[in-house]
Order: C-alpha cells, then sequence, then structure tokens
C-alpha cells in the first residue's frame, strides 16, 4: 500500500500533535483515570504490569537518601563494572568523589562517570546499586542536570522500578525528547501501553516533537499489542513528520506490520523502502516465515544476497526454519553449506537452528550429528531443541538418553527441557522415567509451573497412575485450561468418570471456559461408564451454552456413547443427523458397538460405509469374520480371510508390554522368545490352576472352555513377568497395543484377587484397574 494514501488519515489526528493547553499534567503510573482522545483511541485491551517487575518497586516516595553511602556499595559496583581507564581503590575514589573516609566530594563528581555507572546499572538490573548513586546524586545536588536526569528515568524504567521514573520524571523542571522517550520505553517494558500512548500525544503540550526514536518506539508497542489500526495513523504520522527514510522507523513500521499479520501491507511498504538494510530484510523474510510463506521467504532471502547484503545469525536461523518446513532435504543441505562456509554452523542460534531443521525433516541422525559437532559450545537452547525433535520423530528412549546426559553434565534444564521429554515417558509409557524426572522437576523448582505440570499430568495418566497425576494438579500455582483439561482426561481414562464431570463443573464455576478438548474428555467419560442422559446434556451444552462446534472425535464418541449402551439405531440415526460427512471414524464405534451386541445387519451396514472409506482397515475384516462365525455362518467367515489374503491386509500382531527395572519386556502370544519364558509359563500355568480351584466355577469354567485359544495371550505373559519379577505389593503395570479381549479381562480380575495385586492394564482405548476381583470399567468396555 502505497505510503501516501496513510496522509489522509492524518487529518483526523491534527489534534493530536497540536499543543495542548493548560499546565503540565503528570504522568501517573496508575491507569485508573486515563482517558485517552477520540481520534486516537486504543482498540487492545487494558495494559497489564509484569508482576515479576511489580515484586521490584518498593521504592519509597522519596528516593533522596540522606544518610552516607557505604564505601563497600561503592566498591560492589566498580567491580562489576566493565573494564575502565585507571585501576586501584584510590583512581576509583577519585573519579566517584568519594573521599577515603567516605565522604563526598562535589566539586570532584564526574557526571559523565555518573551516567555511565547509571546505564550500567539498567543495563544489568542493579536496582538498589542505582538508588544508592540516586542519593549521590541527590545529596551533591546534581539532580537539576537534564542528562542525569534522563539516566535517572532510563535506569528506574530498565530495573522494572516505573514508579522511581516517573516520580523523576514529573520532579524534572525542564522536559526533553530524550526523557519523554526513556519513560515511554519503560511502560512498554513494563506492559503500560496506554500510559505509553499518553505520554506519547502529551508530546508537543512539553514544547517538544517526538523524533524518529520515539515512532520507533510507538511502533513497536502497536506491533506487541496488535493494534493495526494505532499503527497505520503512526504511519500517517511517520509520512507527514518525513521520517520515513530514516532505517530505524521505517523498519520498526515493517516489524509491525509483520506483527499485525498484515503481510500485504508488509510486503508493500518493504517494496517502497527508500533503503534496505540487514534489518529490513530480516523482518519481511522473518514475516512470511511467520505467516507460513516459506517459499516467499527463501526466495527473499535469494534476493537479499544478490543484493549484496549478507545474512547474520538471525537471518539464518529464520532461512533454515522456512527451509525446513518446505521439506526439500537438498534445498536445506546447500544452506547448511552456506552457513559451514559463511562460519555460522557452530553458533547457538545457527546451530540450534539446524538441529530443528534436520528435526523437522525426520532426519534425526543429522540432528545429532550437528549437536555433537558444536561440542562445548552447545546450550540449554541447543539441547532442548535436540530433546524435542527426537520425541517429535517418536524416538522417546534416544530422548531420555540425550536429557540424562543433560543431568549427567549438570546442565541446567527449565519448562522447555521438561515439557517435551515428559512427553517421551507418556509416549513410551514408563513410569519409572516419570518418576525420575518428576525428582529433576522438584529439584529445579519447577513442580508449580503450569506448562509443566500439565505434562507431567499427561505423563502420570499415561501411566495409569491417576493418584500422581492428581496431586501434580493440586500443586500447580495457576492451572489453566490445559492443566484442567489433563486432569479430567485422567479420570476419564482411569475408570472414574463421576470425579471427572464434577472437575468439569468446578472447572466452570472457577470461571475457565471449556474448550473441545475439555469435552471430549467428558462425553469419554460419560461413555465409558453408561452415562446417557449426562453425556446428552453436555454434548447439547458445548453447542448451545458455549457456542464450541462439535469435530469429528466429539461425534464419534456420542456413536460410542450410545452404541456401548445397546441403542444400536439411535447411533445410527445419530450418525445420519450429524452436519457433517460421517468420517471412517464415526462409523467404527457403531461397529464395535454391534460386535458387543451381537447386531451383524447394522454391522455389515457400517463395515460397508468403514471400507469405501479405509478399504485396508484390517479390524473390519476380522470384526465381521468373528461374527460371521458366531452366527454359524461360517462360508462367510472364510470370504472374510479370503478377502484379506487377497487384498494383502494383515492384522497388527497383538502385542503387550511391561516395564521392569528401568527395562521395557515385549511380548506377543505364544511368545517364548524371552529368556525367562520357562518361569513365565510355568506362573501362568499355575494361576490358571488357582482359578480353577476357585468358588467362582460358573466364570473358571468359561475361561476353561476357551484356554486354547486365548490361554497365552500376550497380556497373560507380561503380567506373569511382572508377578515373578516385581517386587511384592508392588503394581503390575502391564501396557497393550489392542484392545483386551473378554477372556484376558477375565483372567486379569482372578489374578489380582488370587495374587493379592493391583493390576493396571492400559489397552488401546482406555485403562482397566484390577484390584481383588474386580475392575475400575465395572465390565463396561
Amino acid at each position: 500500500m502505497a505510503c501516501n494514501s496513510y496522509i489522509n488519515g492524518s487529518q483526523r489526528l491534527s489534534n493530536l500533535m497540536s499543543p495542548l493547553t493548560g499546565p503540565r499534567t503528570p504522568v501517573m503510573a496508575s491507569i485508573s483515570k486515563i482517558c485517552l482522545y477520540k481520534p486516537f483511541s486504543l482498540s487492545f485491551a487494558g495494559s497489564v504490569k509484569d508482576q515479576t517487575l511489580l515484586q521490584r518497586c518498593n521504592f519509597p516516595a522519596t528516593c533522596i537518601l540522606r544518610e552516607q553511602v557505604p564505601l563497600k556499595n561503592e566498591c560492589r559496583v566498580f567491580a562489576r563494572m566493565p573494564e575502565r581507564t585507571g585501576t586501584g581503590v584510590s583512581t576509583y575514589l577519585r573519579e566517584t568523589g568519594t573521599g577515603e573516609n567516605g565522604d563526598y566530594a562535589r566539586n570532584d563528581l564526574d557526571i559523565s562517570h555518573l551516567i555511565s555507572v547509571l546505564k550500567f546499572c539498567g543495563g544489568e538490573g542493579c536496582l538498589e546499586f542505582g538508588r544508592t548513586y540516586h542519593g549521590l546524586i541527590a545529596k551533591t545536588g546534581l539532580d537539576g542536570d537534564e542528562f542525569v536526569n534522563t539516566s535517572l528515568i532510563d535506569m528506574y524504567a530498565k530495573c522494572g522500578d516505573i514508579d522511581s521514573a516517573v516520580m523523576v520524571f514529573n520532579q524534572m523542571p525542564r522536559l526533553d525528547v530524550a526523557s519523554c522517550n526513556c519513560l515511554i520505553s519503560g511502560y512498554a517494558n513494563c506492559g503500560l501501553f496506554e500510559e505509553a500512548f499518553r505520554l506519547f500525544m502529551n508530546y508537543e503540550s512539553w514544547g517538544n516533537k517526538p523524533n524518529s526514536y520515539t515512532y520507533s518506539s510507538m511502533l513497536a508497542i502497536c506491533g506487541t499489542l496488535s493494534a493495526i489500526e494505532e499503527g497505520k495513523q503512526l504511519h500517517a504520522l511517520v509520512v507527514k513528520m518525513q521520517y520515513l527514510s530514516e532505517t530505524a522507523v521505517s523498519n520498526a513500521l515493517l516489524t509491525m506490520y509483520c506483527k499485525c499479520k498484515a503481510m500485504a501491507d508488509a510486503e508493500s511498504l518493504f517494496e517502497r523502502l527508500p533503503q534496505r538494510n540487514i534489518v529490513s530484510w530480516t523482518a519481511i523474510i522473518h514475516g512470511l516465515y511467520q505467516h507460513e510463506g516459506f517459499e516467499k521467504a527463501m526466495r527473499l532471502f535469494c534476493l537479499m544476497r544478490e543484493s549484496g547484503i549478507e545474512p547474520n545469525d538471525y537471518t539464518f536461523t529464520i532461512a533454515l526454519a522456512s527451509c525446513g518446513n518446505m521439506k526439500n532435504i537438498d534445498n536445506c543441505r546447500l544452506l547448511h553449506g552456506l552457513v559451514i562456509k559463511k562460519g555460522m554452523a557452530l553458533g547457538e542460534f545457527v546451530g540450534t537452528a539446524l538441529i530443528d531443521m534436520y528435526s523437522e525433516l525426520r532426519e534425526t541422525d543429522d540432528a545429532e550429528k550437528q549437536f555433537k559437532e558444536m561440542g562445548n559450545l552447545t546450550s540449554k537452547v541447543s539441547r532442548n531443541a535436540l530433546i524435542k525433535g527426537l520425541v517429535q520423530n517418536e524416538k522417546a528412549n534416544e530422548a531420555l538418553d540425550a536429557f540424562s546426559e543433560m543431568v549427567r553434565k549438570d546442565a541446567a534444564c527449565d519448562e522447555f527441557t521438561f515439557s517435551p521429554i515428559l512427553k517421551a515417558c507418556a509416549s513410551l509409557p514408563s513410569f519409572m522415567s516419570c518418576q525420575q524426572i518428576h525428582a529433576q522437576v522438584v529439584k529445579a523448582n519447577f513442580d508449580k509451573n503450569t506448562h509443566v505440570g500439565s505434562s507431567l499430568i499427561e505423563a502420570y495418566t499415561r501411566c495409569g497412575s491417576v493418584e500422581d497425576a492428581e496431586k501434580v494438579f493440586s500443586r500447580i500455582s495457576a492451572p489453566d485450561v490445559v492443566s484442567w483439561n489433563s486432569v479430567i482426561k485422567a479420570y476419564s481414562q482411569n475408570g472414574n468418570p463421576r470425579r471427572a464431570i464434577s472437575l468439569f463443573r468446578r472447572m466452570i464455576i472457577k470461571g475457565f471456559r471449556p474448550t473441545g478438548s475439555t469435552f471430549l474428555a467428558v462425553l469419554s467419560a460419560c461413555s465409558h461408564s453408561g452415562k446417557i442422559q449426562d453425556g446428552q446434556e453436555i454434548f447439547q451444552s458445548m453447542i448451545n451454552e458455549f457456542g464450541v462446534s462439535p469435530e469429528e472425535a466429539h461425534y464419534s464418541c456420542m456413536v460410542d456413547l450410545l452404541g456401548r449402551s445397546g441403542q444400536i439405531e439411535k447411533a445410527l440415526d445419530f450418525i445420519n443427523n450429524t452436519p457433517i460427512k460421517p468420517t471412517a471414524s464415526i462409523w467404527r464405534p457403531l461397529l464395535a458397538a454391534c460386535r458387543c451386541h451381537n447386531n451383524l445387519r447394522i454391522a455389515e451396514f457400517a463395515a460397508k460405509h468403514i471400507l469405501a472409506m479405509d478399504p485396508n482397515d484390517a479390524t473390519v475384516y476380522v470384526t465381521l469374520s468373528n461374527m460371521y462365525i458366531e452366527a454359524g455362518l461360517l462360508e462367510n467367515a472364510e470370504n472374510q480371510r479370503k478377502l484379506m489374503k487377497l487384498k494383502e491386509i494383515t492384522k497388527e500382531p497383538g502385542c503387550s508390554w511391561i516395564e521392569v527395572n528401568n527395562k521395557i519386556h515385549k511380548f506377543f502370544s505364544r511368545d517364548r522368545t524371552h529368556p525367562e519364558s520357562e518361569k513365565i509359563y510355568n506362573k501362568l500355568k499355575q494361576i490358571m490352576m488357582l482359578i480353577k480351584g476357585t468358588a467362582y466355577s460358573t466364570n473358571a469354567d468359561s475361561l476353561q472352555v476357551k484356554e486354547d485359544f486365548c490361554l497365552y495371550h500376550s497380556e497373560k505373559l507380561a503380567v506373569c513377568f511382572g508377578l515373578i519379577s516385581l517386587a511384592a505389593g508392588k503394581p503390575v503395570r502391564i501396557f497393550k497395543n489392542l484392545r483386551v479381549c473378554t477372556d484376558c479381562h477375565m483372567f486379569m480380575k482372578f489374578a489380582s484377587m488370587i495374587t493379592d495385586r493391583v493390576i493396571i492394564l492400559s489397552d488401546n482405548y482406555r485403562f482397566h484397574h484390577f484390584n481383588k476381583g474386580g475392575c475400575s470399567c465395572g465390565d463396561y468396555w
């Protein structure tokens, strides 16, 4: 968009730049009485103070310290300052104007030195030392100097003590543009954006005109707030005041449009820039990358180099990310070669970007190679990138190894370390690893962190330990919607639907708005427990009360809710009346319900729809074959087997696994490859004999009928290995890739009673907690 198009917009801002009448109005830190002019009204929410910064804003009403400043404080500042001309304590005392007895020598005080010290305090966040020097300035009568006062405002603002910065500002006899700019930057850093706009609008009333730095700061605020309308009005003023030719301002404009997602305006502005430097090119490339214009970003990257401007670290980082998202391995390797040629491949930012790029391409070997080549230059960021990449590429064990290496080297971990590594624990799942990482989380004081806490809840849920998940949730200092969703899901999947529904209602009472994930977890809880009415009411409230549009998973869950309870016809009607076209995922729970309730007619109908969308779904053929056998239609059953063979469709073999002593042990049906096979089969026979000898003769007989067919299923072998390997009284946790069969479910109930063990079995649908002959699912799965 041409810059001239904004000039008309500046007409309605004429009063913005006109002098304000009346005495100078103090700029207050409170926003309660702020009233902005209508021509420049803001369209964003009220400003918010950073709570961590507020903790440091305890400066008293007056900052003038009359008492003597201790010499040791001066020495501390001197010791931390960058190397300066002159060494030794005597030189230092002369330059600060402090006598050897601690007295101040006003005439000898060097203003330039004071300014440099205040700048250092602001840059390092040394608020207390800055206050000490403020006392020195006041005692020596230099608090009337414009440069000193501007430096004080800058120091307080950068240290987060905006109240003291405002106080110094209001006490200045004359305000110049530099002091106003410092306070604007301070407001922006503390999140007080409305105050920054108010101050900007009062510039001319104090005899100042905004300069290029002012406009750059204000445009940065608009970008932070995505305040596109205010940004366009500032654009008009920039054109009117003829600052567009200044590179810093034009780059701030460009960045503002990119952050406001106005890429058409950003690209138009970029084309008309009179001068482009590395910042200009990087800003537009970054904007295109953020809005998934990866090809455009790479095209501009090439044009930048053709124009004679070489990329810096940040430009290369964006280019590598764009190239990785394009999934072109050849171009990525060419770009990697250019990075090596420029000598940047081992830097923290570019090196980490290379790890991310190869992870995005699923080339984890190259990612690990890049990480190793960085050697001692690796940082927490690069380690986190490697762990995240390994987890994303389903290499959980390798990710755990990388995390263990971090711990061995005593490397610092943060929430970006713990969140992905806990996902690795959840994907295995590994209860012991989860406990060990939880210990590291507590050690690093991240146990109350919202993001880490949510990841911990998810990991414990996947391990079947809902008690630990609940404890983690109770310790999170400020749980968000994700945290609530995680704990509701934990109860839903682990056989406690009442608690899941109760938490759902409590979440709403506390003011949290449920999301699609929330409703999915609650509907699943209703489905697992047969709460038909509750499920239907919650589904309706999802649409009518909370305005959440149901997705495929929600419709599938409702079909499962109706079908599982035996309402097959209603489930079919529900599918036929869905506003979206039913997918295979919506038809599958209907087929499963037909299998459970022996409805062959609708099962064939559902199977037909599933195979039309997913002709290689082995579960459909197997389910129909089993139903035909039970109905005595052996020829039809054989036809299903022949179709599978003809189409080369194979059923996924059942596999169960258990973690013992930090090692995963896998078992398949009739598996005898395990080193402890003889002991495992002996234990299985022993349990079967005990089951047959119980008083529950009817159920025991049903197990005996199926003995030849189901006796050696993988989950039975896994649980027997757990019984002979784990300490007495310790829960046995089994995981299976397929849904547990009726026979194995009954076996687990008897085994939990006979051995007096808690057995936790996770199949591909839910958790079953077996204890003293019962199951958490209530035999409703």
